[in-house]
């Protein structure tokens, strides 16, 4: 094994208290995440990551306030348009988009669905989650499969994830792919989301390929 996970996921916490702490608009906070959240998934394409799965947004989280929601609306429609795509064409990656976009903005659906056209040939892919459900996923998997082995593959993301890293200190999984992250390494980060460094991202990925060579033993 060479320590390197191949799916990692990302469960980006703690942009609103970071905002309430610094006394930031809620839309220029979120802006922020998103351009930290483009830097974060370069830097685990660029360690030898194959796949990233992000939670963008939960189907519970469309039940916050909308003015909430119109700040997390501009900052990722703003994400998918124009800062993941670089990322994308900079490793060979494509994004899929797994949830239901019921409810979405139509400047949001239409970012999300101009990531078809960025399609790698590298391999890697970078899931995003929004208005996912993971009862939803499995019971959409479920239909019509006559085995373990067909429901998984079925699912939205047929990929077991490796890593889980999440910020804001929550050791939390929040419904983030729950089939997909039983075996999972859950790494929590006290750093609110904006605040997470490559230093950080880095100490997790080094803590990983520790426990794979000791489990190696």
């Amino acid at each position: 094994m060479s320590g390197v996970p191949r799916h990692v996921g990302v469960i980006p916490d703690g942009t609103r208290r970071w905002s309430r702490l610094h006394g930031v608009p809620l839309t220029e906070g979120y802006l922020l995440a998103m351009r930290n959240l483009a830097d974060i998934t370069d830097l685990l394409l660029a360690s030898r990551v194959r796949t990233v799965s992000v939670y963008m947004l939960s189907a519970r989280n469309l039940l916050r306030p909308a003015e909430e929601l119109a700040a997390v609306f501009e900052a990722e429609s703003r994400f998918c348009s124009v800062m993941l795509p670089e990322v994308l064409r900079r490793h060979g990656a494509r994004a899929e988009v797994v949830g239901r976009n019921d409810g979405l903005p139509t400047g949001f659906r239409d970012a999300l669905e101009g990531l078809r056209s960025v399609r790698g040939e590298g391999g890697r892919t970078v899931h995003l989650l929004v208005g996912y459900d993971g009862w939803d996923e499995v019971l959409t998997a479920l239909r019509g499969a006559s085995s373990v082995e067909e429901a998984k593959a079925a699912l939205a993301v047929p990929d077991d994830v490796d890593l889980v890293i999440r910020t804001g200190g929550g050791a939390l999984l929040s419904g983030f792919l729950p089939m997909q992250s039983q075996y999972a390494h859950i790494a929590t980060v006290d750093a609110l989301f904006n605040d997470l460094s490559p230093a950080d991202v880095a100490a997790v990925l080094a803590e990983f390929a520790e426990r794979t060579r000791l489990q190696g033993l």
